[in-house]
């Protein structure tokens, strides 16, 4: 497993944060993707058009390797934004085998967000929020960092 990587939620403002980042912690902006950039899936809630230029995914690698990730709360997309309490602990696994059982053991006592699954992106991924109220995102593939 590679070392956890924050993940940070934002309310409509994380270009604005990650643009800040970057000019603080140097570093290169490897990933920055919008709701409007998602092909179509039934299984996800609709992207209100005023959200569609929101940041789906950011991804910014500063230092010796290390990124930090954040994207914009979309209506019926992850948790509800919450000031102070808006991130997410990210894991990047070694085998799909190993991103199931580490997703079942967090989810158990706590609640299933998004179930493990092949996404558009490539990666297979889930995230649960555990007893304690800590949400995480599990992922296996090529692209589980970016």
């Amino acid at each position: 497993m590679k070392a956890p990587t924050i993940y940070l939620y934002f309310s409509g403002n994380c270009e604005e944060a990650f643009d800040f980042y970057q000019e603080i912690f140097g570093g290169e902006m490897t990933v920055r993707s919008r709701y409007k950039d998602m092909p179509p899936n039934p299984d996800l809630p609709p992207i209100e058009e005023e959200h569609k230029e929101l940041v789906m995914h950011s991804t910014l690698s500063i230092g010796d390797g290390s990124i930090i990730q954040g994207a914009d709360l979309a209506k019926g997309w992850g948790p509800p934004f919450n000031a102070g309490n808006n991130f997410a602990v990210s894991l990047s696994l070694e085998s799909r085998g190993q991103a199931d059982d580490i997703h079942a053991a967090l989810s158990e006592g706590g609640r299933v967000t998004m179930e493990m699954q092949k996404t558009f992106w490539g990666s297979y991924f889930g995230s649960c929020v555990d007893q304690f109220g800590v949400t995480w995102m599990i992922a296996f593939g090529a692209d589980a960092d970016e």
